[in-house]
């Protein structure tokens, strides 16, 4: 299907589904699965669905017709046509089968989160034959020209054997892993954590571009989504399944590229570090990888060329976690002793402490002016009265203040 193309049923009820659960949503992928995405839409949309699915939607469907719903997937699909993009579905012969394969296989190894996307929205042409043809590069926003120059060079050596470099089109490392593909003419892909009809960061509108000219910018949110913490953390599992191989470049203790890392760890993809000076905040993250043996060492194109593999059914079968783990690892986290070699001091947020969905009420809290509950709860997907009951927890926290009706970050 292209962007000029009627919207089918399966696409339209595909469009919906995005439209009404806040990814990942385990629960609707696995209703779609067991009866398909027309039939799963149709059952949503007129609150037959069975309970899990039900709540998972209610946010986006309270008080809303049927008719409503399917006008406002229409209105998406046209959005992202608008912009040159189309929605990408299983039942594409495009569709990445084997980079989303894997999340299977982790979410009946216990691991939360696991559940692949209901569809990608996609500017430009997906790279063939992912994540074997892939690999994926991250590191930090506030990146050093030493990261900014190795992640180029790594980008470069991939692109020169054929291969796409994938990453989130931020600032930092993402950047300039980009920049070098798409400047020596490889395939790029850049996974969004908003809509496919927006740019985060704005300014690399240009640079996006690009990329969709020659590879793809993907998002598997609906058009007009804003980014929102969470959203960066979801996006990243992608990020993981869409490469061979991951690599992060740099990361402080902190970094989201470490999630990305344990998301690539969990499909039984290989993570690769980049070492950096120890005396750089920006490497801790990379230093604690390897360390821990989470990752294996990357010091060129190279390292990282040696370990791509072809990626089959096979991979997603062995548990690369050891007999009996059910969770997989997760992300390591420093010493204080890691923190007093790279001189950096403490910088615990006071929303470490949230739990998932008081994370994404924080999240849809708008940065600037204020919001009702009903509208926190169609941006964050949460549910109107859970939503009531976690906005005094961020009071009490200091992160959200009540004015009125209505609510403001802090």
């Amino acid at each position: 299907m292209t962007g000029t193309d009627a919207p089918d049923a399966v696409h339209l009820a595909r469009a919906g589904l995005l439209r009404l659960a806040e990814p990942p949503a385990p629960a609707v992928v696995e209703l779609v699965a067991r009866i398909g995405a027309v039939a799963a839409f149709d059952a949503v949309i007129h609150r037959s669905a069975p309970p899990a699915a039900l709540a998972a939607t209610a946010a986006r469907t309270e008080g809303r017709s049927a008719e409503t719903l399917r006008a406002a997937a229409a209105a998406d699909l046209r959005a992202a046509a608008a912009v040159g993009a189309y929605l990408l579905g299983p039942e594409d012969p495009d569709w990445p089968e084997a980079a989303t394969i894997g999340f299977g296989m982790a979410g009946g190894r216990g691991v939360s989160g696991a559940a692949p996307p209901l569809g990608l929205y996609v500017r430009g042409t997906l790279p063939p034959d992912l994540p074997g043809s892939g690999v994926t590069i991250v590191g930090s926003r506030a990146s050093s020209p030493y990261g900014e120059r190795v992640a180029a060079d790594l980008a470069l050596g991939v692109g020169d054997a054929g291969l796409a470099v994938v990453s989130g089109g931020a600032f930092g490392i993402d950047t300039a892993a980009h920049r070098a593909a798409v400047t020596s003419g490889a395939l790029s892909a850049a996974v969004l954590a908003c809509g496919i009809d927006r740019a985060y960061p704005v300014a690399n509108a240009p640079l996006l571009q690009r990329i969709s000219a020659q590879g793809a910018v993907i998002s598997e949110y609906p058009p007009g989504t804003s980014p929102a913490r969470h959203r960066f953390l979801v996006r990243n599992r992608l990020l993981a399944a869409l490469g061979a191989v991951t690599v992060v470049v740099e990361a402080s203790r902190r970094s989201g590229s470490l999630s990305t890392a344990a998301a690539a760890a969990h499909l039984g993809r290989t993570v690769m570090a980049v070492p950096g000076p120890v005396t750089s905040a920006m490497s801790v993250g990379c230093h604690l990888l390897l360390r821990d043996r989470f990752a294996t060492l990357a010091t060129s194109a190279q390292d990282v060329l040696a370990a791509v593999r072809p990626v089959d059914a096979g991979l997603f079968d062995a548990d690369p976690f050891g007999a009996g783990s059910s969770t997989g690892p997760a992300a390591p986290a420093a010493t204080s002793s890691d923190d007093r070699r790279a001189g950096r001091r403490s910088d615990v947020r006071r929303t470490d402490t949230l739990d998932p969905l008081s994370l994404r009420v924080h999240g849809a809290l708008p940065t600037r002016g204020t919001a009702t509950v009903s509208e926190l709860s169609t941006s964050a997907g949460v549910p109107a009265p859970q939503v009531m009951a976690t906005l005094p927890v961020l009071e009490l926290a200091g992160l959200a203040r009540k004015e009125g009706a209505v609510w403001r970050r802090l």
